[in-house]
């Protein structure tokens, strides 16, 4: 679906029943999902790549490549953005059962997987236990990202840093970088739980802002359905607007093992369409 020059993307496993108490992970009935993304008219998929499925993920071998490929092109779901939720388990500034250096080389080697099957981006989650929490872990990962430039390059791929930064630091690590295959993913979710006022945070990035995730959040809280928590929609798709952003828009809302996801996701794109057509008609 694009309201305007916005392609809606689906979070994946947003559209099936959820099978535990987490809200995010790869699901096993994952090809379950290309027609449910198809009906709701969204233009694609974010997939993940998480602790779960690190050895079975389709992505990893050249027949579930093949398979996603065939689905992608049978219902028209595009495979555009990958999130590397395995490195919130396994963060890549720490060692545990691997070594930094061995997280390096996945994190090289998942980079080239996902361009080989069809992503053109790596949202790169630094959260939770992957957060950057020094000021020696935030110049390791500089050295670590310039090291992967040229990946980028010669896979034609992005990478999106996805962050509980200050925009302020989001901003000087990407300055300091200064690769334009390397940009940020804004998640007005969690910049509103997290105390940042999300349309200073657009204001402040805005050069910088590759994809965007839309969830909504209470402050210092969890996700919530879409109008129930500290994000102020029309505000946030005003300074948008003003950016003139016309990245991909990934679909993270909230959802529980009681929800009735098709429902969700049919009041989420009817929110969001009718938010994003009053900003576009003023």
């Amino acid at each position: 679906m694009i309201i305007n020059q916005f392609q809606f993307l689906l979070v994946q496993g947003r559209g099936l029943k959820q099978e535990s108490n987490l809200m995010q992970y790869f699901p096993s009935n994952w090809k379950e999902e290309f027609t449910i993304i198809q009906k709701l008219g969204f233009y694609g998929i974010e997939w993940i790549y998480d602790k779960k499925s690190e050895s079975t993920n389709p992505i990893l071998s050249d027949l579930g490549r093949k398979d996603m490929k065939e689905l992608s092109q049978k219902y028209n779901v595009k495979l555009e953005n990958i999130v590397f939720d395995w490195f919130i388990e396994h963060p890549l500034l720490k060692n545990d059962q691997f070594t930094i250096s061995e997280k390096i080389q996945k994190f090289k080697s998942l980079i080239e997987i996902s361009a080989k099957t069809g992503f053109k981006r790596v949202i790169f989650p630094l959260l939770e236990n992957n957060e950057i929490s020094s000021i020696d872990e935030r110049n390791k990962f500089i050295e670590i990202l310039k090291e992967i430039t040229n990946i980028l390059e010669l896979y034609k791929i992005e990478l999106h840093l996805e962050t509980s930064l200050t925009p302020e630091k989001e901003k000087e690590i990407i300055k300091e970088i200064n690769h334009k295959k390397i940009l940020v993913c804004f998640d007005m979710g969690n910049s509103a739980s997290y105390g940042y006022d999300p349309q200073n945070v657009i204001r402040i990035i805005n050069d910088y802002i590759g994809s965007v995730h839309i969830k909504d959040r209470i402050l210092n809280g969890t996700s919530v359905p879409l109008g129930k928590g500290n994000v102020d929609f029309l505000e946030v798709f005003r300074t948008l607007r003003n950016i003139d952003f016309q990245g991909p828009i990934s679909f993270q809302v909230y959802r529980n093992n009681n929800s009735d996801n098709i429902m969700i996701l049919k009041n989420s794109l009817e929110f969001i369409s009718n938010i994003i057509n009053d900003v576009y008609n003023e």
